[in-house]
């Protein structure tokens, strides 16, 4: 092979590497509004509205809407019945499925506790974890607020066992939770800042894959990703800035909405964005260090990616395999 065939041979291959190859799925009200804040934040990933609520679906911002059970219910919803919202995907699943074929990652989210929603993500999952076991696939679900009554409870309940079991990796978020850290702020506010959380996720995610290697700087991928999240249970996802790369980290860890507990993590990804003057200070090689011996995880993928145009450092803090009471409590009914 001649040194010209080689170098065409590894753009090929880093073109490949650098490919964006996962979606948003959201289903429901509250996951089509999770897909209408991703757009309007700018993410370029592919985004997937289901709904069987025609009015809520038109008014979705999403690359591709899919109105399904409108024979069953003409377009108005499930009416909270969440074994219509699971028989209504099941029958129609075939219309998601075939937009992620060729994805490596598919993120899923929904607001848990009503019809579409509750039983739509676990036919979805159901259906992935049976026909697409290549897939990599997160869940990111919000529980109800407590006075939102006891049926939204038990459907929560009932489709968040479903979900753990199904997904490689579970993001939960309470907003009960939510609206307790957001205070001041309403209700629509607090719900735009609980989305930030994936809407930043998924900005890191392709920026982690798009970055060049950088001489004398650490480089991770999508297989740290896969490996770090492939069956790992509960996962935990922040993103967080401050004045240096530690400050940054520590307000990754406030974005918690499920009270998680990350000692002993099965494992983390850690990347970090500063312009190159600040990423050359020492406190960059802090961050593994603090993950390992004050939180006990081994397993550590950590990288750095300089950009200039960024005023704060900011930290992507991905971990998996972690515990919370909260949702402990919530499946035991407690």
């Amino acid at each position: 092979m001649t040194a010209h065939s080689e170098d065409a041979y590894l753009r090929e291959v880093m073109s490949k590497r650098a490919a964006i190859r996962m979606a948003v799925v959201g289903i429901g009200g509250c996951g089509c509004n999770t897909i209408t804040n991703l757009e309007l934040a700018g993410v370029e990933v592919p985004t997937i509205a289901v709904d069987m609520d025609a009015v809520s679906l038109h008014k979705t911002k999403a690359k591709h809407k899919i109105l399904v059970g409108e024979a069953t219910t003409r377009g108005r919803g499930s009416g909270g019945l969440l074994p219509l919202g699971r028989k209504v995907m099941t029958d129609e699943v075939g219309k998601v499925a075939n937009l992620l074929e060729d994805v490596e990652l598919v993120i899923v989210t929904a607001g848990l506790g009503g019809g579409t929603g509750s039983g739509g993500i676990a036919a979805l999952l159901e259906y992935m974890d049976e026909n697409m076991k290549d897939k990599l696939v997160w869940s990111m679900v919000t529980l109800p607020f407590e006075s939102e009554g006891s049926e939204r409870a038990e459907n929560a309940r009932t489709a968040l066992k479903e979900v753990l079991e199904l997904s490689d990796m579970t993001i939960v978020h309470s907003n009960d939770v939510l609206k307790a850290k957001a205070r001041q702020a309403s209700i629509i506010q607090a719900f735009k800042r609980m989305d930030q959380v994936l809407t930043n996720a998924i900005t890191g995610l392709i920026r982690l894959q798009g970055a060049e290697p950088v001489p004398g700087l650490i480089s991770i991928d999508f297989s740290n990703i896969e490996r770090v999240t492939r069956d790992s249970g509960l996962g935990f996802v922040g993103v967080g800035e401050g004045r240096d790369t530690l400050t940054a980290f520590e307000n990754s860890l406030q974005e918690n909405y499920v009270e998680a507990d990350i000692t002993n993590a099965q494992g983390a990804v850690t990347l970090i964005e500063a312009r190159k003057a600040v990423l050359s200070t020492g406190g960059v090689e802090e961050i593994p260090r603090i993950l390992k011996e004050r939180y006990g995880i081994t397993t550590i993928y950590f990288g750095v990616r300089p950009d200039w145009t960024l005023h704060l450092p900011k930290v992507t803090l991905i971990t998996s395999g972690i515990r919370s009471k909260l949702v402990d409590n919530y499946l035991r009914g407690a």
